[in-house]
């Protein structure tokens, strides 16, 4: 790394930690409200990835307005925005108000699943406030999150930190022993989570996502064949008051004759089940991505 690049890590953490310290002078309520005057500072005037946003939801809704589409795009700023500020502040939260946060639709599923023995693998997404899922399912159940390491090694370090202080473990996806670590907790009866909706490159399989291929990854479906683990889809809506209702749907295992078809089979379940919510519920997805980046090969 060079000499400029440790100035810059340097910089953007001293930056986010300056950030955070500012966020702490206030309740969690306000700084949400600060938060929200900030997301639309840079919509309007930091359009950082707006043209993508906007170019994605207008070929994923062709039925909306130019109007519509830019509502969307904006309150999808908006929406990330307030799961940054709640993440920054998990270190202040007691374990009862990270409860509080979080309302569970129909948890026997989990139960259930559980009840097996053979662990559960969780897919989730980039939708409503992720890092807050997991934090508060970790409060009643012991969770591992697959995580990818951050660019910069001191926010990487910095906010894996805080996820393992306030309860989760995690396993970094590019760790030599990490398969082995995932099969072992999923053996153990407890859950790994990974979110599954980001482009997975020529490695993964493609399957349809709003009427387009989009490159998924083998993972969740290859480690559930593994270890004969159950898989459940779990996506957190925000509600009027504040709090993330969760809902949670297994997945059916394939029933095929060869694992290449499993996947595909499960991989295409889990996006129909995405997309199904971030049509009833565009602006919590994570537009910001490259979803359809990797094109298949025909």
């Amino acid at each position: 790394m060079s000499k400029r690049s440790k100035i810059q890590n340097y910089l953007e953490y001293s930056f986010l930690k300056a950030a955070m310290f500012f966020m702490y002078l206030f309740p969690l309520s306000f700084a949400l409200k600060i938060g929200q005057f900030l997301a639309a500072f840079i919509y309007y005037f930091v359009p950082i990835r707006k043209k993508h946003v906007i170019g994605m939801l207008s070929i994923s809704f062709p039925e909306k307005s130019v109007k519509e589409i830019k509502q969307i795009a904006k309150n999808t700023y908006k929406n990330f925005m307030k799961t940054v500020i709640e993440m920054v502040f998990f270190p202040v939260l007691s374990d009862d108000m990270i409860k509080d946060m979080m309302v569970y639709e129909n948890e026997q599923v989990i139960t259930g699943v559980l009840s097996r023995g053979r662990g559960m693998i969780l897919m989730s997404a980039h939708f409503g406030n992720w890092e807050l899922t997991a934090l508060a399912f970790s409060k009643s159940r012991p969770i591992s999150v697959i995580v990818a390491k951050q660019s910069n090694p001191l926010v990487d370090k910095m906010i894996n930190d805080i996820r393992t202080k306030k309860g989760f473990k995690t396993i970094d996806k590019d760790d030599k022993m990490a398969f082995r670590n995932i099969l072992k907790t999923l053996r153990a009866n407890e859950t790994v989570a990974i979110l599954a909706d980001q482009d997975a490159g020529k490695q993964g399989v493609f399957v349809p996502f709003f009427g387009r291929p989009a490159s998924t990854p083998k993972g969740p479906a290859l480690f559930a064949i593994k270890a004969g683990s159950p898989l459940v889809s779990a996506f957190g809506i925000r509600q009027p008051d504040g709090k993330v209702k969760v809902k949670f749907q297994e997945i059916p295992f394939a029933d095929a004759a060869d694992d290449e078809e499993k996947i595909k089979i499960v991989n295409t379940k889990y996006s129909q089940m995405l997309e199904e919510i971030v049509r009833e519920h565009p602006d919590h997805w994570f537009w910001f991505h490259r979803k359809w980046k990797t094109r298949p090969d025909a």
